[in-house]
């Protein structure tokens, strides 16, 4: 009974219903394989700019976060997203969700590692995880429509 209520929800929403299809849930396995290389390179930046070149968390985290910018858009544009839109449109909108996700993992990095004394890398897992959370839903819809 509740997974029929469930599903009957699903099919009601027009975005959910469109990503639970057989490419919707192609685009995702793209998304996340961009995701974890993004991730993966996000990382290892924020490694080298904080424990081999010594700058502060902030600082690393942004960095890291700008130099992966052009990486993750293009990926997304071309694998993720196939995307054959205005690019210059779609760098306009992707710049301002990167500044917008640019303050979230920094406050989120923040407040993990300062208030909470979590180490920095195992903080920056929970922002990714944070900024891809509202990220495939403003791709889909909104940049790479």
């Amino acid at each position: 009974m509740l997974y029929s209520n469930i599903l009957e929800k699903i099919k009601r929403n027009k975005t959910l219903a469109e990503i639970l299809t057989p490419a919707g849930i192609s685009q995702i396995k793209r998304y996340l394989i961009t995701g974890f290389s993004s991730a993966a390179i996000e990382l290892s930046l924020l490694y080298i700019f904080r424990d081999v070149l010594k700058l502060g968390i902030i600082v690393s985290n942004s960095i890291a976060l700008t130099i992966v910018f052009w990486f993750n858009f293009l990926m997304n544009r071309f694998f993720s997203f196939k995307s054959s839109g205005n690019i210059k449109k779609q760098i306009i909108m992707y710049g301002f969700l990167f500044i917008f996700n640019l303050g979230a993992s920094n406050l989120i990095m923040h407040f993990l590692t300062v208030s909470l004394q979590i180490q920095y890398l195992l903080a920056k897992v929970f922002a990714i995880g944070a900024v891809v959370s509202w990220n495939f839903i403003l791709y889909k819809k909104v940049i790479y429509k």
